[in-house]
């Protein structure tokens, strides 16, 4: 959808600035129009008939930074090196992993804590599969002896977007249920109360009296949400789903 949309965009741009200078050389809209049209259909087929790079998507690199973030330390330092150095190949330093879910992030204590260990490296890279936070940013650019550089999970992924994507391995595919199970998952996250209970009675009530339907959806979907929280309560009593 992105490709489609900046293809969109470019095109329009570009028979914009067509029409702009056939109107500007003969004056004449109809003419301009036609022209503009004809050299916009021309551009696209010559530009399409260039070979193209596919690169990495977004999925894939999720997929990677997850599958880099589940290796040991050893194997983890060798892929986020060769990474780096396709994009800094004469650098010297010395590359300190932080393997987090790419949705947790790295601390200001992270950082301190990789900076510590490695007093005795010239420059030193602190290379996380999680996003780093302002501050430990800030932090990391004041450290010295040795000098820190964050490569986060940002940075990673613009190095990664760069590969073609036959060179990283294809996401997994999504369970059918995918979207009910995150739906659940935010419904058994959110907290209920017995408040919450009385707001639903209340709004059930308001419907019975007045017919109003703006007050029974609402309540239909604190009653839902009370659903999931009683189905959730059963489930605390197992260690492991399905038993």
């Amino acid at each position: 959808m992105a490709a489609f949309i900046d293809r969109t965009a470019l095109g329009l741009l570009g028979a914009t600035g067509y029409y702009l200078f056939f109107l500007n050389a003969w004056g004449s809209i109809p003419l301009a129009c036609g022209m503009a049209f004809a050299c916009t259909a021309l551009s696209l087929w010559l530009i399409r008939g260039l070979p193209t790079v596919r690169h990495a998507s977004r999925a894939q690199i999720r997929w990677e930074l997850l599958r880099i973030a589940a290796l040991d330390d050893v194997a983890a330092e060798a892929a986020l090196t060769a990474l780096i150095r396709r994009r800094w190949p004469d650098e010297a330093f010395r590359l300190v992993p932080v393997l987090k879910h790419p949705e947790a992030t790295m601390s200001s204590g992270d950082v301190l804590s990789a900076w510590k260990s490695n007093r005795d490296a010239g420059r030193l890279v602190i290379a996380a599969t999680c996003p780093c936070e302002p501050r430990a940013a800030l932090y990391a650019g004041d450290l010295r002896e040795p000098a820190v550089a964050v490569m986060d999970s940002r940075r990673l992924t613009r190095l990664l977007r760069s590969l073609p994507a036959d060179a990283l391995a294809p996401p997994p595919r999504r369970r059918p249920d995918h979207g009910l199970r995150m739906l659940r998952a935010g419904l058994e996250s959110a907290r209920f109360s017995p408040r919450s209970a009385l707001l639903a009675l209340g709004m059930l009530a308001c419907y019975l009296l007045t017919g109003n339907g703006w007050y029974l959806f609402p309540g239909l979907a604190v009653v839902a949400h009370a659903g999931v929280a009683l189905i959730r309560h059963g489930r605390d009593r197992q260690l492991f789903e399905g038993d």
